[in-house]
C-alpha cells in the first residue's frame, strides 16, 4: 500500500488537536467519556475519532498523561473524568504585576458571595499557570484587601442567577421582599436593570419599580421616581419569578440630581480630597475650604457617603438632600443632646 506524502504528519497533527481539545473541555468542568467524544466530533468533525473511539480516547487520555504529565482522574461515582493538574500544559506565565492583580481577584472572591464566581474565576487562572508562578503567587502577602463590611447573610445564589437572567433577557421580575419599614414582605413586580455591590458589603438590584402591594411597604421618605434599590439577601428565595413583561428600549424615570457640598480646611488644605461621585469637580478655596459638585442617581446612598465625614461637609444642594440630612441631625440631636438640654434646664 502506497502512503500518501506528509499523512503521517497530517495524522499527528490532528491527534494533537483532539487532545488539547479534550484538555481544554475538561478546563470548564468535568465530563464524561461519551460527553467529551461528542464534544470533541462537534468541533473537530466526525473524523476526530475512527470507529474504535473508546479505545483512541483511552489512548489520548494515557498520552496526555504520559507526556505532559496531566492529572486526570475518574470519578467513578460520578461518571465523569475531572482535570486536577495541567502538568507541563500549565503555560500561562504571568508577570509580578499581573500576580498582583490576580492576588486582588482571589481575595476579593473570598469576600464576596460564591454565586459572582470570582473564586472560580480566580482558581481557573491559577490553574494555568506554572508551579514556580504559583509558589510567586502565595508569597505575595504584601496585597492585601481590607473592606468596609461584610454581609453577614449573603444572598441565595438561585435568587442572583435569577435576577442575573432575567437582565440578559431584558424581563421583568416579581418576589417578595422585606423593606426597612415592615417586618412582613411586600410583594413586587419590577424591571430589573443591573446588579450593585456596595463598600459596606452588600449587593443589590438596581431596579424600576412597577408595583408594590401592599402600597404602604414604601418608605416615607422616598419620592416619586420609581427607581429603586433592592439589598439582594432580603428578597424571598422561593418568591422570585421572571415574568414575560419585556422591559422598555430605554429606561424611565432614572432621575439625576447635581449635588453641592462643602468640606473644611480639616479635609481638604492638602487638595487630595477623594471622589465618590461621577462628574466631580473640586474647587479648592484660598482658606484650605473645598467646594465640590457631582451628579448622583441615589440620594440615600449618596447621604450614606457624605455622612463619613460629619461635621466639616455642609451639604448645600438639591433642596431634597438638604431636607435628608436635616432629618438626620433632627434625629442625632434627639438621641444625644435632648436628654442633655433637659438636665441643663432642670438644673437652672
Amino acid at each position: 500500500m502506497t502512503r500518501r506524502p506528509g499523512g503521517a504528519k497530517r495524522s499527528s497533527w490532528h491527534t494533537y488537536r483532539r487532545r488539547m481539545t479534550i484538555v481544554r473541555l475538561l478546563l470548564r468542568h468535568a465530563r464524561s467519556r461519551d460527553d467529551l467524544i461528542k464534544a470533541v466530533r462537534m468541533e473537530l468533525g466526525e473524523e476526530a475519532y475512527p470507529e474504535a473511539q473508546e479505545a483512541a480516547f483511552k489512548h489520548d487520555l494515557d498520552k496526555l498523561k504520559e507526556e505532559y504529565n496531566c492529572q486526570i482522574v475518574f470519578k467513578r461515582k460520578e461518571g465523569v473524568y475531572e482535570l486536577q493538574d495541567l502538568g507541563e500544559l500549565a503555560l500561562l506565565d504571568l508577570s509580578d504585576t499581573v500576580l498582583d492583580a490576580l492576588k486582588i481577584i482571589e481575595q476579593l472572591g473570598k469576600l464576596l458571595p460564591g454565586s459572582i464566581n470570582l473564586s472560580i474565576f480566580a482558581d481557573q487562572i491559577i490553574r494555568l499557570l506554572p508551579p514556580s508562578r504559583r509558589d510567586a503567587l502565595l508569597d505575595r502577602s504584601s496585597v492585601l484587601i481590607k473592606t468596609q463590611g461584610q454581609s453577614h447573610s449573603p444572598p441565595e445564589p438561585s435568587v442572583i442567577d435569577k435576577i442575573r437572567r432575567a437582565i440578559r433577557q431584558r424581563q421583568e421580575l416579581e418576589f417578595d421582599y422585606t423593606g426597612l419599614n415592615s417586618d412582613e414582605p411586600a410583594h413586587y413586580r419590577v424591571q430589573p436593570y443591573g446588579i450593585l455591590i456596595r463598600p459596606e458589603g452588600h449587593i443589590y438590584l438596581d431596579a424600576n419599580r412597577v408595583s408594590v402591594t401592599p402600597s404602604h411597604a414604601l418608605p416615607k421618605t422616598r419620592n416619586l421616581s420609581p427607581v429603586q434599590e433592592f439589598r439582594l439577601d432580603r428578597i424571598v428565595a422561593d418568591s422570585i419569578r421572571m415574568l414575560p413583561n419585556k422591559l422598555p428600549a430605554e429606561r424611565v424615570g432614572l432621575q439625576k440630581y447635581r449635588i453641592k457640598y462643602k468640606l473644611s480646611k480639616e479635609v481638604a488644605r492638602r487638595r487630595d480630597v477623594a471622589s465618590y461621585f461621577p462628574e466631580t469637580v473640586f474647587d479648592y478655596h484660598s482658606d484650605g475650604s473645598a467646594t465640590v459638585t457631582a451628579t448622583v442617581t441615589n440620594l440615600w446612598q449618596t447621604r450614606q457617603v457624605l455622612l463619613r465625614y460629619g461635621h466639616v461637609c455642609t451639604v448645600l444642594e438639591p433642596p431634597e438632600l438638604v431636607e435628608m440630612f436635616r432629618e438626620t441631625a433632627r434625629g442625632l440631636h434627639d438621641i444625644y443632646l435632648a436628654g442633655e438640654q433637659t438636665e441643663r434646664s432642670l438644673g437652672e
